[in-house]
């Protein structure tokens, strides 16, 4: 499907953007003064506002349009990245020299992000609803959503390399800024315009989270999503700790890490979810056990080789039930909720990410196996929901 393609260049030009923080992050916060919770709240922040805009923004793409509000998504986000690299370096400079204050600057740029960026997913996520049935609508959400395991898988390999050649360490934070604006100009001349599912006069629906069709895909969505927002920001301190690196040694490492899972994400995308033809509810029951022993495999880090597993066991994981998680909700709506249930499933990530980041460095300040073992536990919890709660079962055979 063509149309999934150009919308895998636009997004995976902002999820480049987005991932290349992984390695650089957690070294950046300690050059800049700042706590490993600081960090996480940088995140955070960023992510609560993600979750208020993305129900918002997926109505707004009934009204507007889906490409206008991805162009607008996309621009927004290349404009908050652009900030958030000039904030770091004025820390790191001295030009400010009051580490609250430069905190409290990357909080505000970050939020920007993601305030912006919500009007790209849910659109992007609506419009292949609009143009897509049965099984070729989930590939064409594999393919969209490869573009976070293509992003997950260059981010980080750019930022370690940069690092690594002895450039800045916000040269690749400030070389990511300007992705999604290449992302835009993609999007702007290449996506076909596609006309609003609204009659003339007609407002956009409104979805709650409690939706009794929604709340135990959301449920298992919110599982799923929460051990890569925990993983990505807990694993440069796991990897600096437990192996005695410097900063640039951590970056290096960890960017190999999150690149190795980024390749695997992509391989079950591109690939698995291409090939294997399976309806999503049966593509979560692959993907979600995978993802739990990838934590299970780092509450007790001994070489980094078992980091590399766990982040295979998280890339495919990840990469079979994200996708799978979209493509289910977009079955469980009627045509004109598509924006709608875009917008809340589009949110549900950012949940996670409100939660992971804070949580995960918060409990690996007091002890390292925490972040892995409670994060294990809410697996465990989605996959039970998966499996046994009677609207997942009931949704499977008319997929």
């Amino acid at each position: 499907m063509k149309v999934a393609w150009i919308l895998f260049a636009g997004m995976f030009c902002a999820n480049m953007g987005h991932s290349v923080l992984a390695p650089v992050l957690p070294p950046l916060m300690r050059e800049l003064g700042l706590s490993a919770l600081q960090g996480g709240l940088i995140l955070t922040g960023s992510s609560i506002v993600w979750v208020i805009f993305c129900p918002w923004w997926g109505r707004r793409s009934d009204d507007l349009g889906r490409k206008r509000v991805i162009i607008i998504g996309l621009a927004g986000y290349g404009m908050g990245a652009v900030l958030f690299a000039i904030f770091v370096q004025a820390g790191l400079d001295g030009v400010i020299a009051n580490a609250t204050l430069v905190w409290l600057l990357l909080v505000g740029s970050r939020m920007l992000v993601g305030g912006m960026y919500a009007a790209a997913a849910p659109a992007s996520q609506a419009y292949v609803a609009d143009v897509s049935t049965g099984q070729q609508r989930t590939a064409a959400m594999g393919i969209v959503s490869a573009s976070n395991g293509l992003g997950g898988m260059l981010g980080p390999a750019l930022g370690a390399l940069v690092v690594g050649l002895g450039m800045s360490m916000v040269a690749p934070i400030l070389m990511s800024s300007l992705m999604p604006l290449v992302g835009m100009l993609l999007v702007w001349r290449l996506l076909p315009s596609i006309r609003s599912p609204l009659k003339r006069g007609e407002r956009a629906p409104v979805l709650s989270v409690l939706d009794a069709r929604l709340l135990p895909l959301m449920i298992i969505g919110f599982c799923a999503m929460l051990v890569p927002a925990v993983v990505q920001f807990t694993l440069g301190f796991l990897v600096q700790d437990r192996f005695g690196l410097d900063a640039i040694e951590t970056a290096t490492r960890t960017g190999l890490a999150v690149t190795v899972s980024g390749v695997a994400l992509f391989f079950a995308q591109m690939v698995l979810v291409q090939y294997l033809h399976l309806p999503p509810l049966k593509l979560l029951r692959l993907g979600m056990p995978l993802v739990l022993g990838s934590l299970l495999l780092l509450v007790d880090v001994v070489s980094f080789t078992q980091v590399l597993l766990s982040m295979v066991l998280l890339g495919l994981g990840v990469g079979m039930a994200f996708p799978a998680y979209r493509s289910a909700v977009t079955f469980a709506v009627e045509p004109h909720e598509q924006g709608a249930a875009a917008g809340l499933a589009s949110a549900i990530p950012g949940y996670s990410y409100i939660v992971g980041p804070a949580l995960g460095t918060a409990l690996y300040g007091l002890a390292s196996f925490l972040p892995f073992l409670l994060t294990s536990v809410v697996i465990v919890a989605g996959i039970g929901v998966l499996f046994l709660h009677p609207r997942t079962r009931a949704l499977q055979p008319a997929v």
